[in-house]
């Protein structure tokens, strides 16, 4: 009886074990899955920054032209710049939901 007892105790000891490890790994790879994904929005902000750059100058040269600036140009730069917003809270874990391309474009 003491045998059964003992392997009973072990096996219990071993799957607890075996349980712990698994939760383990889990919160590890969730770790890693954040990381890549902060590092992602990091370098769509990155771009997306040097793209509100290059929309700002346009605009500049259109005005010294002489024209408006195009309401479409001024939107646009707009939703970029909530977007730039948006994927570093996103990355410094101030949001909980992922912009775009995971969800939905800043309107």
């Amino acid at each position: 009886m003491t045998e059964k007892k003992t392997e009973k105790d072990s096996s219990s000891l071993e799957s607890s074990k075996k349980s712990t490890d698994d939760k383990v790994a889990l919160v590890a790879m969730s770790f890693v899955v954040d990381i890549f994904f902060s590092i992602f929005f990091i370098v769509l902000a990155y771009m997306a920054f040097w793209a509100v750059v290059v929309l700002s100058v346009l605009g500049f040269i259109v005005r010294i032209v002489g024209s408006e600036q195009p309401e479409e140009l001024k939107v646009f730069s707009q939703r970029l710049a909530t977007y730039i917003s948006d994927c570093l809270n996103f990355s410094s874990n101030s949001l909980k939901e992922k912009p775009f391309p995971f969800g939905k474009f800043p309107d």
